[in-house]
């Protein structure tokens, strides 16, 4: 039993001599106290030291490992516009290039007076044929004969005459001789016509007082020259008419209207030779 009170005497006073320990340092003599253990757990009891001085900055750590590309942002908003620079010098012109290989191109249109037709064996397609006419023979009005389509397509109208117009008539035959059509077959007889289109040629020209064409130039027709009667008032261009030409079935009788005269040379200013007093004037359509 001794001993027993013994030992616990002695437990005792270990735990009042820690207790007091853990009170103000002015309670304890220098090396009478055990020492504050940091974040120490003694018999379930923490103790919790205070917090020492900040040391000094370490050096930098070793560069990391760089990341993944993050996704594309979207677009600012566009800024205002800069101020034009000055013009630069006009540089060097660049090298010629290589000719490309020929075109089509637009294709040849002209008429064929005294006709239905074209002579498609040259190539040549018919666009449409109709009648000849124009301006009343020596009355005022246009200075150029037409091709009229046969079938008409019509706008806003009004029927009958008005006198504050213009009028178009159609055209005839005038051959009151022999030469250089037949005057039985086509006098006073309606004048039919034809356009016609020449896709691989491009350019048309009509040559009076000629037969043939410039080398290098396809014949599409010939005939002579006919225009309007020379002291008529009214005027009228010059055109090739066919050399076989046709007449409008039903166009007989002389309603006049625009005329159709041959054409003959006049010596003087047109010098003789080579042309020939009075003689009528052929012509040709060529196209290129």
């Amino acid at each position: 039993m001794a001993s027993q009170a013994a030992v616990t005497v002695a437990t005792l006073s270990a735990l009042f001599l820690f207790s007091a320990c853990l009170a103000e340092d002015s309670g304890c003599e220098e090396g009478s106290c055990p020492k504050k253990l940091e974040n120490s757990n003694v018999n379930n009891i923490t103790v919790v030291a205070p917090p020492g001085p900040k040391g000094d900055t370490g050096p930098p750590g070793p560069r990391g490992v760089r990341g993944e590309k993050g996704e594309t942002g979207r677009p600012g908003k566009l800024g205002p516009h800069g101020v034009e620079g000055q013009k630069g010098e006009k540089g060097a012109p660049g090298q010629k290039g290589n000719q490309g290989a020929e075109g089509l191109g637009g294709g040849a249109v002209y008429i064929r007076w005294g006709r239905t037709s074209c002579d498609e064996g040259t190539g040549t397609v018919t666009v449409y044929s109709g009648f000849a006419g124009g301006a009343y023979y020596n009355k005022g009005g246009g200075s150029n004969y037409q091709c009229l389509p046969a079938d008409p397509e019509w706008g806003r109208y009004e029927d009958g005459t008005q006198e504050d117009s213009s009028y178009m008539y159609g055209a005839e035959y005038e051959i009151n001789r022999n030469t250089p059509y037949d005057k039985a077959t086509l006098h006073n007889r309606d004048v039919p016509c034809a356009v016609c289109y020449s896709l691989s040629r491009r350019a048309q020209l009509m040559i009076p007082a000629r037969k043939t064409c410039p080398e290098g130039w396809t014949r599409e027709y010939g005939g002579y020259l006919m225009a309007a009667y020379y002291n008529h008032s009214g005027r009228t261009e010059f055109v090739c008419m066919d050399g076989e030409p046709e007449v409008r079935p039903g166009g007989e009788g002389s309603d006049n209207g625009a005329l159709f005269y041959p054409v003959e040379a006049r010596c003087g200013s047109l010098p003789c030779p080579p042309y020939v007093e009075g003689r009528e004037l052929t012509c040709v359509v060529c196209t290129k």
